[in-house]
C-alpha cells in the first residue's frame, strides 16, 4: 500500500527538501507529486524500503511539511474539509469576491455538506460588501476592497449574524488586468474567522487567471480547515 502526504501551498523548495530526505534514506523508493493549483499529492511507493529507516524518514519529512499538510491519505481536500466540520459540529458561512463563488462549490460538492455548511455569498461589488457584510464605505475607500482590512470586515459582517462557528472571506485581482489601482494582479487576501476572532493572510500569486483563482480556492479551503485543527 502506497503512502500519502497531501499538503497546499507548500513552498517548493520545503517540498524539494522533504523527498530529498525520503530518497536519501531510502533509495529504493518512488516518489511521485502531483501538484494541481497548490494542492499537491505527494505519492510514495516503499518498494523494498527498510521499514525502520522509512518511518524515520517519513516522520521528518512531515515535520518539514507540517504547516502545509492536510491530509496522510489520498483524499480530496475538500472533503477532508467536510469531515471536519462534521467532526467539530459547526457551521460553515463563506463570503467571496474574486473567487465567485468556487469555495462554496468545492464544499457543496462534498456529500453530506448540507450538515455543516450554513450560506456563501458572493459579495462582488461594493454596494454588496457593505449592504450584505457590513464592510464600512470609509475602510473601502482608504484600503479598497482588495485589501486585508476589507476581508477582516467581510468575515465579521459573517460572524456578526451568529449562525456559524467558522467562516471565510476571499478577495483578490485574479487579472488578466488590475482593478485601476497600483495592486498587482495575483493579490489576494483570505480571512478565517471563528469564536470572535479572525485571521487574515495575505498571498500573491502567479499565473493566468484561472491559475490563481483556483490556487485562491485552494488556500481558502486550507486554511478553513487549518483553523478547526
Amino acid at each position: 500500500m502506497n503512502t500519502y502526504i497531501k499538503a497546499v501551498a507548500a513552498p517548493r523548495e520545503i517540498v524539494d527538501k522533504a523527498v530529498g530526505i525520503l530518497r536519501e534514506a531510502c533509495p529504493e523508493i518512488t516518489v511521485k507529486l502531483d501538484c494541481v493549483f497548490g494542492d499537491l499529492t505527494m505519492e510514495i511507493e516503499k518498494n523494498s524500503a527498510d521499514l525502520k529507516e522509512f518511518d524515520r524518514a517519513y516522520r521528518e519529512a512531515l515535520i518539514l511539511l507540517n504547516d502545509y499538510v492536510y491530509a496522510l491519505e489520498n483524499v480530496p481536500l475538500a472533503d477532508r474539509l467536510v469531515q471536519l466540520l462534521k467532526l467539530r459540529k459547526t457551521m460553515l458561512s463563506v463570503a467571496e469576491s474574486f473567487t465567485g463563488g468556487g469555495v462554496g462549490k468545492r464544499i457543496v460538492g462534498v456529500s453530506g455538506a448540507s450538515e455543516v455548511f450554513f450560506e456563501g455569498l458572493n459579495t462582488y461589488s461594493n454596494q454588496s460588501k457593505m449592504l450584505r457584510l457590513g464592510v464600512k464605505e470609509s475602510t473601502l475607500k482608504k484600503y479598497g476592497a482588495v485589501s486585508k482590512e476589507c476581508a477582516f470586515e467581510m468575515v465579521e459582517g459573517l460572524l456578526k449574524s451568529g449562525n456559524c462557528g467558522v467562516c471565510v472571506a476571499t478577495t483578490g485581482i485574479a487579472g488578466p488586468k488590475s482593478d485601476n489601482t497600483k495592486k498587482p494582479v495575483g493579490l489576494m487576501y483570505i480571512a478565517v474567522g471563528y469564536e470572535e476572532s479572525v485571521k487574515v493572510y495575505e498571498y500573491n500569486l502567479n499565473g493566468s487567471r484561472q491559475d490563481i483563482t483556483e490556487t485562491a480556492i485552494n488556500i481558502a479551503l486550507f486554511h478553513i480547515f487549518k483553523s478547526l485543527k
